[in-house]
């Protein structure tokens, strides 16, 4: 891609570099309802091959990406590596359950130079750079045979619409007719969420069967909740964050993004690193235990009036936020009738509870990280325009017309990150905050003796897994009239066998998700 072209300049289907030739044989599946599971069983009874199903969804890449904008960059060698690991399955070995699997990264998590991709997390600077070797989740997923497929796109800062980046461009709701409607709020209803967008919309639209994303706050649930998917944010410290491009080492980390409970638990599986003594023998699989799940599991839930977006955010739609309400309540009724014992309305804090000295305190603390986390990974950068984060300042500043768009003029973000004063004491001011307000979510769980907190997922109730580092999951729950996108709840415990357990016993219990429709006739 030629930087100097502008967004939105890449190649056929808005792809940056190598684009894909397709046979044009008939479909072997419908990309968008086939899950990995259903893939393997496929793969297993010798019905399709793993250079077949790369070609399944690199057609329906390059028929709905120019609009949707979700993936920014195809691996080459997959094709490659997908012969080679028909080949070994052909010999009788197969490495996991995601063997011979395309798996998407979201384009903040390194890969080395061998898989001609860049690393940029939606900036325009790092366009060309590269990790110097892989992120240690990589490494995971080509040790149990999955197929890198490529990268997704992203959102950039929390001060821009989701979904939005100066290299990607704006990337749509695939549920959504029309596209993005630029009245609403940065995260309005028609939003595809942030900052994990691309791999939600990918996963939901079927460019690939499954996805990571990376969240700090909210990224791995807002855009999962919007599409209708299943993902798990893991313990923070469980899965490495090396080698991803930061906001803050302290609260990121990565996560799956996928259309079923089982494919979420055996990439859960890889990116934990079977073995660790917190994961089960046989993979978190081995927690899934559909409707007698809910036999297991005491929850409280949260009271949707009091969690719920702020106006800022989402534009206020009287019709669409009752919807949410109510349905949010009688997905509640469902879980009191199920579920082994209940408690409406929980005593957990309020979530601008975590403001502090009238700012949020979590976006603060990634202010204070960002710097000096960015300028580490930065150092380990290849073939990079900017080796810090003030030279990526001042080079956005340098190429304004392409970074800073009129919608969009300002760094404030990056700016704030460097004038913060590292040698003052406020970072730890803002965690000693951040503790504090944290301290209500296993106070709640030991107050009322439950297992898993559930609220609405379109609410800040995802701060507490960033502020505790307990482990969160979403389960769709339908979607609204107003404009046909999904809607969920968060849940949110001290360990991921509770979450898979729960996410189960949803899968069993509640409507199935619906794959989106809108984005079908939405083709540039």
């Amino acid at each position: 891609m030629d930087i100097n072209s502008g967004a939105g300049t890449f190649g056929k289907a808005h792809l940056a570099g190598w684009i894909p030739s397709v046979t044009d044989d008939a479909p072997r599946f419908d990309p968008r309802t086939t899950s990995a599971a259903a893939l393997q069983e496929l793969l297993s009874s010798g019905k399709i091959k793993s250079v077949q199903i790369l070609n399944e969804y690199y057609r329906q890449i390059l028929a709905y990406n120019d609009y949707l904008k979700a993936v920014y960059q195809l691996a080459p060698g997959a094709i490659t590596r997908a012969k080679e690991l028909d080949a070994l399955r052909a010999s009788g070995n197969v490495l996991s359950p995601l063997h011979g699997i395309p798996v998407l990264l979201k384009d903040n998590i390194g890969t080395d130079p061998s898989f001609g991709m860049d690393n940029t997390g939606g900036n325009l600077a790092l366009v060309g750079s590269f990790a110097a070797k892989n992120a240690p989740i990589v490494d995971r997923l080509i040790a149990a045979g999955a197929i890198i497929l490529g990268k997704t796109t992203l959102s950039v800062s929390t001060g821009v619409r989701c979904g939005w980046s100066a290299l990607h461009g704006q990337s749509q709701n695939p549920y959504i007719k029309g596209g993005i409607d630029m009245s609403d709020g940065v995260s309005g209803h028609s939003s595809p969420g942030g900052s994990s967008s691309g791999s939600a919309i990918a996963v939901a639209a079927g460019l690939a069967p499954m996805a990571i994303g990376t969240e700090t706050e909210g990224s791995l649930n807002a855009p999962s909740t919007r599409h209708s998917l299943y993902t798990v944010k893991p313990t923070l410290g469980s899965v490495p964050n090396e080698g991803i491009i930061p906001i803050s080492f302290h609260l990121d980390t990565a996560g799956p993004m996928c259309s079923t409970v089982k494919d979420t638990a055996n990439l859960l599986t890889v990116l934990m690193a079977n073995g660790r003594p917190d994961v089960p023998q046989g993979g978190y699989i081995t927690a899934m235990k559909g409707a007698d799940g809910w036999k297991e599991l005491r929850v409280g839930v949260l009271d949707p009036e009091k969690f719920r977006y702020n106006e800022e955010l989402q534009t206020p739609v009287p019709e669409a936020i009752e919807q949410i309400k109510e349905t949010t309540l009688k997905g509640y009724e469902r879980i009191k009738g199920f579920s082994k014992e209940y408690h409406y309305d929980v005593s957990l804090r309020l979530d601008n509870d975590f403001d502090y000295e009238g700012a949020n305190s979590l976006i603060d603390l990634m202010v204070a990280d960002f710097e000096p986390d960015l300028d580490k990974y930065l150092s380990g950068t290849q073939n990079s325009k900017v080796s810090t984060t003030k030279e990526l300042a001042a080079w956005n500043k340098a190429h304004a017309h392409l970074v800073l768009p009129p919608e969009y003029p300002n760094q404030e973000e990056i700016e704030r990150a460097i004038a913060f004063d590292q040698l003052s004491n406020r970072r730890e001011k803002l965690m000693a905050h951040i503790t504090e307000v944290g301290k209500s979510l296993p106070e709640t769980l030991e107050k009322y003796n439950i297992d898993v907190i559930i609220g609405p997922s379109d609410s800040w109730f995802s701060r507490y897994s960033a502020a505790t580092g307990f482990t969160l999951c979403t389960l769709p729950l339908g979607r609204i009239d107003y404009n046909g996108r999904p809607i969920g709840l968060t849940a949110i415990a001290r360990s991921e066998v509770t979450l898979v357990t729960l996410m189960s016993a949803h899968e069993a219990t509640f409507p199935a998700r619906e794959p989106p429709t809108a984005f079908l006739c939405e083709r540039t």
